[in-house]
This record gives structure tokens, sequence and C-alpha cells, in this order.
């Protein structure tokens, strides 16, 4: 059976396909989801760093009141 060999590639980190060796994505469109998806992400980390940081506020506080 013959070795077959694929060119140096990388895949886009956004939708996955192919693309040449050293490039990140394969369009602007795939960029800017990209782009978009990492600023959900951080406002998702931002609410669940503040959901703990005010739950932990209230266990503190409800053991100081007694």
């Amino acid at each position: 059976m013959a070795s077959v060999r694929l060119p140096d590639h990388s895949h886009c980190l956004s939708c996955g396909d192919p693309v040449p060796f050293g490039e990140e994505y394969c369009s602007d469109a795939c960029r800017a989801k990209a782009a978009e998806d990492s600023k959900k992400d951080r406002w998702k980390d931002i609410l669940f760093y503040g959901v703990v940081a005010v739950a932990i506020l209230v266990l503190v506080y409800g053991i100081m009141l007694p």
C-alpha cells in the first residue's frame, strides 16, 4: 500500500477546516466569530466570579451574624 503524505497544514481555530501551515483562521468570518465567542466567554467568566464572590460574602456575613 502506498503512503500518501499530506502537505503541512493547520486547522482553523473556529471551524476546524484545513488552512495553510501557520495560519489560524480560514476566513475573516471565522476570525470574527472566534472574537465574538471569546468576548462571550469573558463575560461568562466575569459573571461566574461575581456570583462566587457574592456567595462567599453572604457565607462570611452569615457566619459573623450570630
